[in-house]
């Protein structure tokens, strides 16, 4: 097995202290050893949560197009509420500051979940940084489409779960305890395994391509290998498994995400990275790929982006496409994008359509 030489960061902090540290791995031969920076300084995350249920969603006039919820206190003294936006698109969520402490900027991280009925929670509002002044509001998300908002007794009412996320710094006379380089020796003690097939006892046969790995750890990593590897299965005991749909670099990216956590080509080749994310069920590494790829929305993209999100079930990509669409409709249909979608995947334009309307 042979990767080729590309450059992955390893970054990883923990709440209370904060040690700065950077582990670049030469996904070749070496690993070097970690830079590590650290001061007497801590940075803190206080958070504060907050549940808001609305009821009577069918009955809005459309004189009542935004909602405020009962505000809420964060540690820092600031005050919050969450503002409910529906127009013809749906209902949108954001988040205002209606008190600030000092006179300067607030930097807080908000997020959202929406409560069902059956319990489980659904991300509305991914976790997002915000420099913000007192009076000012987050960026309004999508919480529920059209199709969907004010049909049925079960749409009649919202629960909303959000959180307030504020980082302070404390000056900390005591020394830093560095976790950072111990969880690097053992990301680069994973690598080198992968990378010298030590004690490997499965592979992975794609093309031409052979890759040896660890039974243990795809199954740990992948639901899609747990299930493969149960010791009846056919390629449990033989050993090995043929990949005919994910390309033998595709799948190299794919098992240095599961032993170290980094997909170092990820930006290359984000759609076949999250393609293949969602075959072997990596939840984390498809929102990493949705995220890369949302942030690269343009005129020509736009409608094949939110086609193949249609496809391969990425809500949050899908709503920031819808959105961006909406936002810049007339030149997105004039494009050879939106042409090239309607022929491959004409019930998403159709969904995007009824959108727009």
């Amino acid at each position: 097995m042979s990767f080729n030489s590309n450059k992955c960061n390893f970054c990883s902090t923990d709440k209370g202290t904060v040690t700065t540290a950077i582990a670049e791995a030469e996904v070749a031969e070496d690993i070097k050893s970690p830079l590590n920076y650290s001061s007497g300084t801590r940075f803190k995350n206080f958070s504060t949560a907050n549940t808001w249920t609305v009821r009577g969603l069918k009955s809005l006039t459309a004189a009542t197009t935004c909602i405020e919820s009962v505000p809420f206190k964060h540690q820092d003294s600031s005050t919050w509420c969450m503002v409910l936006t529906r127009d013809s698109d749906g209902l949108y969520l954001s988040f205002l500051l209606k008190e600030s402490p000092t006179e300067m900027l607030l930097r807080a991280s908000v997020r959202a979940d929406e409560i069902l009925r059956t319990g489980e929670k659904r991300e509305v509002y991914p976790s997002t940084w915000y420099n913000l002044d007192e009076g000012e509001n987050t960026e309004m998300l999508p919480v529920r489409k059209t199709e969907t908002a004010g049909e049925g007794d079960d749409e009649d009412e919202i629960t909303l779960q959000c959180e307030v996320c504020i980082q302070c710094i404390e000056q900390d006379e005591l020394p830093v305890v560095n976790t950072t380089e111990v969880k690097a020796d053992v990301v680069r003690g994973l690598y080198e395994m992968l990378l010298k097939e030590v004690h490997t006892d499965f592979e992975l046969h794609a093309g031409d391509t052979v890759l040896k790995a660890h039974r243990a750890l795809l199954s740990v990593r992948s639901p899609y290998f747990a299930d493969m590897l149960q010791p009846d299965t056919k390629e449990a005991q033989e050993g090995f498994a043929l990949v005919s749909d994910v390309k033998p670099e595709v799948l190299k990216q794919v098992l240095l995400y599961m032993y170290t956590g980094v997909a170092p080509a990820l930006k290359d080749m984000s759609w076949d990275l999250l393609k293949a994310a969602d075959k072997y069920q990596l939840r984390h590494l498809k929102r990493q790929c949705e995220a890369h790829i949302a942030s690269c929305l343009n005129v020509e993209n736009a409608a094949e982006t939110a086609a193949n999100a249609s496809v391969f079930s990425c809500d949050m990509l899908w709503d920031r496409a819808v959105l961006f669409i909406k936002r810049n409709l007339s030149e997105v249909m004039c494009t050879p994008g939106w042409t090239e979608a309607g022929a491959t995947h004409p019930e998403a334009i159709q969904r995007i359509n009824e959108l727009m309307e």
